[in-house]
């Protein structure tokens, strides 16, 4: 029990960076919204969070639960995917951000590269 609990919170932990990442307004912070305002680039930040995000699950996933593989695989890609444009609504409501389709894709995309790479690849085992 005591490996279930330690193997979580890695993922736990980047699960409310990315909540607070993509909560706070970036032109709150100096020289944070010129480099925002470089088109196209909230993209490949958006891909590489939830690239992050799925590859710490599915590792965690993979290593610590009995069910199928495949199942909890598919299982943490709709998830992620999921978060990734519950956000999107959320920052468009409660924050002074907007919402953008395209994000959502993104997140979409990194969670299944991330998951992909987590089953072909992983670091620790």
């Amino acid at each position: 029990m005591a490996t279930f609990f330690k193997g979580i919170v890695l993922p736990l932990t980047w699960t409310l960076c990315v909540f607070y990442l993509l909560s706070f307004d970036p032109s709150s912070v100096d020289g944070l919204s010129s480099i925002w305002k470089v088109y196209g680039i909230d993209k490949p930040i958006h891909f590489g969070i939830f690239f992050v995000l799925s590859y710490l699950w599915t590792l965690w996933a993979v290593n610590h639960r009995n069910e199928t593989r495949s199942k909890m695989v598919i299982l943490i890609i709709v998830v992620c995917s999921a978060f990734g444009m519950g956000m999107e609504y959320y920052q468009l409501y409660f924050t002074h951000r907007t919402f953008s389709y395209w994000d959502g894709v993104a997140d979409a995309i990194g969670s299944l590269a991330g998951s992909w790479l987590a089953i072909k690849k992983p670091l620790w085992k």
